[in-house]
């Protein structure tokens, strides 16, 4: 298993920014019978959710929440010397969206700057990618950004719609010697990658005129080949496999106890999901917030949204466990304890 320690790094501060259109669940014509939709907005706990427009990407919504931070924080732009920007709705399929961000956020030439294809672990995949690099290199000041605007990947005629939500958020990790150890437990298994899949517009199948074209699909639904698909009862299956059972490994593997935790943070997928992974973690409600209700699923965003939107005044000197799980299909766990001087700003709205 891909257990890792990283010692000598802090995170510093987070912050979240979404786009300034929000849509009620209870609005939407995708499911016509209201009793109908009423039932599926109580199972999936998504009530209303933020939508980026066409014009608003995950980089405008990342750039928005790392101004903010970085200046609410104090830091010297200057001193940035890595960046990493992690999302699966990139502004181009190249160059890295991260090389374009270095730029227009101010920072240095000096600056490390790449892309990581991930979704919805993708925070905690970024944590442990930039946190290795720091830790290794002795890099003094970080900066993980991780957004996704997943809604513009969704059929119109799919009722996944009304689970997804847009935003982009921004991570500092600092060199600090003695700082408390960032633990990890990372998975992958791509023998199930057509899971969860935008089949065209890479080189495996390039973008032609048929990829316009919709059609039924075996669920049911009419999608075209740039929509995302996702068969649900395998993501259901493997939600609930591997997100209980890569916590308590994580815990097991560096000898914590379950009753220290002050939160678990899990991916918020839907409603029923994290329910049923929250009933096999035997963990109650004080213990594992959600904010699915105001968010919806909004992919790698989720965690460090809710740490914003639902913790801000309470998670420093906590012990905290978080878990995310998607397309890959990958997974992933972290054990922190955010320091009381944590900076986390306000939710940001995005604006022009």
């Amino acid at each position: 298993m891909a257990f890792l320690k990283i010692e000598n790094v802090n995170i510093a501060g987070i912050a979240a920014c979404v786009p300034p259109k929000m849509v009620e669940n209870k609005d939407s014509d995708l499911i016509e019978d209201k009793e109908e939709l009423k039932r599926y907005i109580e199972t999936t706990g998504v009530e209303r959710r933020y939508i980026a427009e066409d014009g608003i990407c995950s980089s405008d919504l990342c750039l928005c929440a790392a101004e903010k931070l970085i200046a609410e924080a104090g830091w010297n732009k200057e001193e940035i010397e890595c960046l990493i920007m992690v999302t699966q709705t990139p502004d181009y399929i190249f160059p890295a969206t991260a090389c374009i961000l270095q730029h227009r956020l101010g920072l240095s030439q000096n600056c490390l700057s790449f892309d990581i294809t991930m979704s919805c672990p993708g925070w905690i995949y970024g944590l442990s990618v930039m946190s290795s690099m720091m830790s290794a290199g002795k890099l003094k000041k970080g900066l993980l950004l991780v957004g996704e605007t997943s809604t513009k990947a969704k059929s119109p005629y799919d009722r996944v719609n009304l689970l997804a939500g847009d935003a982009g958020t921004a991570t500092l990790l600092e060199f600090k010697e003695n700082a408390k150890p960032l633990l990890f437990s990372m998975h992958s298994d791509g023998s199930n990658f057509k899971s969860l899949i935008i089949p065209d517009g890479g080189y495996r199948n390039p973008v032609t005129p048929a990829s316009f074209e919709y059609h039924m699909c075996k669920d049911e639904i009419m999608r075209n080949n740039l929509n995302a698909d996702m068969q649900g009862d395998d993501i259901l299956s493997f939600a609930m496999h591997t997100a209980p059972k890569c916590i308590k490994n994580l815990l097991e593997h560096y000898e914590i106890p379950k009753e220290n935790i002050d939160y678990f943070l899990i991916h918020q997928a839907n409603k029923m999901i994290n329910k049923l992974i929250q009933k096999r973690l035997k963990v109650d409600d004080e213990h594992c917030p959600y904010n699915i209700a105001d968010f919806g699923n909004s992919s790698s965003t989720t965690i460090p949204l809710m740490i914003v939107n639902k913790l801000k005044n309470d998670i420093g000197g906590k012990k905290v466990v978080a878990c995310g799980f998607g397309t890959g299909l990958a997974w992933g766990a972290m054990y922190f304890e955010p320091s009381k001087e944590m900076k986390i700003v306000d939710l940001v709205h995005y604006s022009h």
